[in-house]
């Protein structure tokens, strides 16, 4: 998807005696240090399991999930970006067009943390979003559930996605915690500045 926040790929459509409601597709950057455990937050939503022995991600793995509203379905597509130094030139080929930015960091390990301003910085100004626009997005903290081995505070975790405008969110893929809710945020955000860019258009 070339622009940021284009109109669905679908409208609503009458089959008959029934209404086919209309799709949203939106583009989803998951991205962050290499073993901060992207993936597995994104396995985990998808299929309610946890891996503990994965293959790390090589370059990028694409992945679709869809979300039924009561007004219609959103299906976000999913680019799973591999962390390493490696992988830099690759990772900027997909950042253009993105709807919303999944930013992901090791709450166990504070250097992850620290890297989380470079990550934001390049990946929202290879987003190039329209004028008037702006990218959404999510910070998480993952591995919220090793109490013991925790590196940084919640506080400060807050604190860097309000200076960043991004919702904060402490999860866990080994137990679940907060992982349908970091996806379903990000549809409803892409859902509700699509809806604003509507109404803007309508004035």
């Amino acid at each position: 998807m070339g622009t940021l926040l284009s109109e669905p790929v679908a409208a609503g459509v009458n089959q008959g005696w029934f209404r086919v409601l209309p799709t949203e597709v939106f583009k989803i950057i998951l991205a962050g240090p290499r073993n901060v455990g992207k993936t597995s937050l994104l396995r985990r939503y998808l299929s309610g399991r946890f891996e503990p022995q994965y293959t790390a991600t090589i370059g990028v793995d694409m992945n679709v999930a869809s979300l039924d509203f009561p007004d219609g379905k959103v299906v976000l597509d999913v680019i799973d970006l591999a962390g390493q130094q490696s992988f830099i030139s690759l990772r900027n080929r997909f950042y253009q067009g993105t709807h919303h930015l999944i930013l992901v960091f090791d709450m166990t390990d504070r250097p992850t943390f620290e890297e989380v301003p470079k990550w934001y910085d390049a990946i929202t100004q290879g987003a190039c979003p329209s004028p008037g626009m702006h990218l959404t997005g999510s910070l998480v903290g993952n591995k919220a559930d090793m109490v013991q081995k925790l590196a940084l505070t919640s506080q400060e975790g807050q604190d860097l996605a309000e200076l960043l405008s991004m919702q904060y969110f402490e999860a866990s893929a080994k137990t679940g915690q907060n992982v349908s809710e970091i996806f379903l945020h990000a549809a409803i955000s892409c859902r509700m500045t699509l809806q604003s860019l509507r109404q803007s258009k309508q004035v």
